[in-house]
């Protein structure tokens, strides 16, 4: 399905040079510890969880040469659901249907189709003979850069889905004016949120229809659902809303019990909010690209 966060993933590859789909650690808390047994270097993105490389700070958003012994560690949680670890080069994964992604049910993909272990060693394709004079380099992504990809991180935009047309102007309102809290049950296939019930009105029966990351589905309680990466292919519950590509990276980065509201915009609001994330994601990674070129 791959990475969650498609915003972080891409550009924690682009600080070290790689292609945007090089394999990548996507990374929850509590997280591992990392020992590099050879000089590397890496970039770390998405949620923020204290890294250190040998008890030292490890910045985000911006490369780093760590030396052969080190080792990293994610002390606290201090905000987002998930951080993207790269490695000059790329992880060493297998490839399954195209993509370097884990996915657990099938046992298929990344590293022998399951989570990484303690004591696992991963290969990196790329190899470091020696450190440059500073382990920090002067390129990184500003938080104005990222700030337009994740603030306000409250509000999550959405199209109208296929079924809402369905609902009652009551239903609507209260799906567009209150907020909801994910809830301890979403994984990579599907977040529940939490929050007032959207029930009250007999939807007609569905068959099974398409569905797609970002899917809003309305579960029969009236409770909601929003489809994520790794979601089905088909669904059987009315299907009222999508969020928007440009606020999947966002969503991605929720974290249990946090609260947001849905805004419902246009499909031409949705796709300028789309170009203007692309356009983002373009700028930094040229930017890298051009300055990665001087360390290889």
């Amino acid at each position: 399905g791959g990475a969650m966060d498609i915003f972080a993933m891409a550009v924690s590859n682009a600080l070290v040079g790689n292609e945007a789909a090089a394999a990548v650690l996507e990374i929850n808390f509590p997280a591992p510890e990392i020992l590099f047994q050879q000089h590397a270097c890496i970039g770390l993105t998405g949620a923020n969880f204290s890294a250190t490389v040998n008890s030292v700070s490890l910045p985000m958003w911006r490369p780093f040469f760590v030396e052969a012994g080190g080792i990293v560690k994610f002390t606290q949680h201090v905000s987002g659901a998930r951080a993207y670890l790269s490695v000059s080069g790329g992880w060493d994964a297998e490839k399954w249907l195209g993509s370097y992604s884990t996915h657990l049910k099938a046992a298929a993909g990344g590293h022998l189709g399951r989570s990484i272990q303690k004591g696992d060693t991963i290969a990196s394709k790329g190899k470091r003979e020696r450190l440059p004079a500073t382990h920090l380099v002067n390129w990184y992504v500003s938080p104005g850069e990222r700030d337009n990809i994740y603030l306000p991180s409250n509000v999550i935009r959405c199209i109208p889905g296929p079924e809402w047309v369905l609902l009652d102007e009551s239903v609507k309102q209260k799906f567009e004016n209150n907020d909801f809290g994910l809830s301890s049950l979403n994984d990579r296939m599907g977040f529940r949120f939490e929050g007032i019930s959207l029930s009250g009105q007999q939807l007609p029966e569905m068959i099974s229809s398409p569905v797609d990351a970002g899917t809003v589905q309305l579960l029969p309680n009236g409770q909601i659902i929003v489809l994520m990466a790794d979601h089905q292919t088909t669904g059987g519950y009315p299907r009222i809303a999508s969020v928007i590509k440009a606020d999947l990276p966002k969503l991605a980065q929720l974290s249990t019990a946090q609260l947001i509201r849905f805004m419902i915009i246009s499909v031409q609001e949705a796709e300028d909010a789309f170009i203007s994330m692309m356009k983002t994601l373009s700028m930094i990674q040229a930017g890298c690209y051009l300055n990665t070129e001087k360390y290889k």
